[in-house]
């Protein structure tokens, strides 16, 4: 349970092709009697991923907002699926007195990796009298 900066909820599609840009949206309540500095990090979790990659968008030190008390914030990112299925791991963070950033709450979404199925076409040739 998260202490001041609780994340609400990940917005990301739940498939995606290879290749396809997925957009994220990771939504942190101010759950604090003032405002507070809030900062969300993502990564995308999948097998052979590099080490240190993160959501375009969503990296440390870069998605970070003062949210007021009660409030909920949306922090966009995005990335581009890989060749299998991933998981998106949002973590948040708020800003201390002690001037530094401590973990509060972190949250996973699957997005599963979409196929193309081939269309069969329901073309007819409609019946024709000679003229």
């Amino acid at each position: 349970m998260a202490q001041y900066a609780q994340i609400v909820e990940i917005v990301a599609p739940s498939q995606a092709l290879p290749g396809e840009r997925v957009d994220v949206t990771v939504r942190i309540k101010n759950t604090y009697s003032a405002a507070i500095g809030v900062m969300a990090v993502g990564v995308p979790e999948y097998s052979g991923v590099p080490g240190g990659e993160y959501i375009n968008g969503l990296n440390p030190q870069q998605a970070t907002a003062n949210i007021d008390a009660g409030v909920t914030y949306s922090f966009s990112g995005y990335f581009y699926m890989p060749d299998k299925a991933a998981t998106i791991h949002a973590y948040s963070y708020w800003y201390g007195a002690d001037s530094a950033w401590h973990f509060d709450d972190d949250k996973t979404k699957p997005v599963s990796l979409a196929t193309l199925t081939p269309q069969i076409s329901e073309f007819k040739i409609a019946d024709f009298t000679r003229v």
